[in-house]
């Protein structure tokens, strides 16, 4: 028997609770419907939104469908908070991390946390940040979650009020272009109605506009290249429902599953370049008194590379010859050679890439599509889908002439853009295309598509930048 207080010195320790981070929580195996409530912070009257989307996004694929609901343009920095103290946990893009912005004890990338993970219960709140200038933080609640239904599909289902411009200085910022807006007398309500523009409505918010837009998001996300290069912004100019052959070929052009003979591809894509720049060498080729390349060189050309014979001319002076004074031409463009003292001689860049066909490759995927004006790179890319999604020619000039219409391009008389106009918007990047190779002339392949792969693949590639 023990006596009687032996034991009071002893005491029971509480168990040390085990924090578990939201980036540890295994997630759902099944893929069910999160309904989400998204609100903007300290604005008044409140600006929120309600939408359903799949519970497997990863956080940057819940990004563009953020930005979309909202309203955002997108052009600024963001990061997510989920979890409570002490258990919370920031998630950077991962373009701030690998460029030093986010802190180095706290980088856990966004594209590596599903939203099942930060989410797994009704009622638990992430916190999105966007703008960290302006500072536009949004609390987004999981509402419901629907595991017995259909398959989830990204639904915008009610909302109030427009997003804030872009730039307006956040919620104060914002409270103060209001006050502005509604007070005609304020000596800067006229520059401020000039800077958001005729058609910004504080109270407006249309849930059918903001669902076209979804279906953009989720066709880009699912068929399209990455979120933030230049042909997707263009894709999200293209109005849904003006286009509907645009969007369609994005499945055929295979943007998230490139595959191929890539050294294969870089050789054909480059070997009339290099073979120009290897023939002018590090002493250039004189020319002649007008300034055209010798016929001697020209006939060089002609045998040496790839379709150039092909040519119905049979004379050797450069300006008989079309695809050799474009190929010149073309290499100008791409800042690889230049004229000086009577010659045609390599730029220090052009002397870089003669005998490096993977630094020639990067060039021109950095550098297609061509045209000094915008309508010629916005049909440019559009060729570039064609081609992609292996098209034949009149498909081509269908799509292309439809995006270019649904962007609002119109003729100089005022008519919209048709097929017949197609060729002289896209000359710079069809006429390249065509003159390596990479893309077979119209009247050739007009039924069916004959267009090489190794073409196809360098079109993927581009649109993928």
């Amino acid at each position: 028997m023990t006596a009687s207080g032996k034991r009071r010195h002893l005491s029971v320790v509480p168990d040390v609770p085990v924090i578990v981070r939201p980036s540890e929580r295994p997630g759902r195996r099944d893929v069910a419907s999160f309904h989400l409530r998204i609100e903007l912070d300290d604005v008044s009257p409140a600006i929120w939104r309600q939408f359903v989307v799949p519970s497997n996004l990863r956080l940057n694929e819940l990004h563009p469908i953020v930005q979309t609901v909202m309203g955002w343009q997108d052009s600024h920095l963001h990061s997510w908070v989920g979890g409570e103290p002490p258990a919370s946990e920031r998630y950077e893009m991962r373009e701030s991390i690998d460029e030093g912005f986010a802190d180095e004890d706290d980088e856990l990338c966004e594209d590596a946390v599903r939203l099942d993970q930060v989410l797994a219960e009704p009622g638990e709140l992430l916190s999105y940040q966007y703008d960290f200038g302006d500072g536009w933080d949004h609390t987004i609640v999981l509402e419901r979650i629907e595991a017995d239904g259909p398959a989830p599909t990204v639904t915008c289902l009610a909302g109030a009020r427009a997003c804030p411009p872009e730039d307006c200085g956040g919620p104060g910022g914002y409270a103060d272009l209001l006050t502005v807006l509604a007070t005609p007398s304020h000596p800067g309500h006229h520059d401020a109605g000039a800077w958001v523009g005729p058609g910004f409505a504080p109270e407006s918010f249309g849930v059918d506009a903001v669902n076209r837009n979804l279906r953009i998001e989720v066709v880009i996300r699912d068929h399209g290249p990455v979120t933030d290069s230049k042909f997707a912004d263009l894709l999200r100019r293209i109005p849904h429902q003006a286009a509907p052959h645009v969007f369609s070929l994005l499945e055929h052009a295979q943007l998230t599953t490139r595959k191929g003979d890539f050294p294969a591809a870089q050789e054909a894509a480059t070997f009339h370049l290099r073979w120009l720049l290897q023939r002018i060498g590090s002493d250039g080729i004189t020319l002649t008194q007008a300034g055209y390349l010798p016929p001697a060189v020209v006939a060089e050309m002609r045998q040496a590379l790839p379709g150039f014979d092909d040519w119905p001319a049979t004379s050797n002076r450069e300006t008989d010859q079309r695809p050799v004074h474009l190929l010149r031409e073309y290499a100008k463009t791409l800042g690889l050679v230049r004229k000086y003292k009577g010659k045609l001689v390599r730029t220090n860049l052009g002397t870089a890439m003669a005998d490096n066909a993977t630094q020639m490759w990067r060039h021109l995927l950095d550098r297609l599509p061509l045209g000094s004006e915008q309508i010629e790179r916005e049909a440019g890319y559009l060729v570039l889908l064609t081609l992609a999604a292996g098209t034949s020619s009149d498909e081509r000039r269908d799509a292309i002439a439809e995006g270019l219409a649904a962007l609002g391009w119109q003729t100089s008389d005022g008519t919209i853009v048709g097929r017949e106009e197609v060729f002289w918007t896209a000359r710079p990047t069809i006429s390249f295309l065509e003159l390596i190779g990479a893309m077979v002339e119209g009247y050739v392949q007009r039924d069916q598509p004959m267009d090489p792969e190794w073409g196809r693949l360098l079109a993927q590639m581009v649109l993928s930048m």
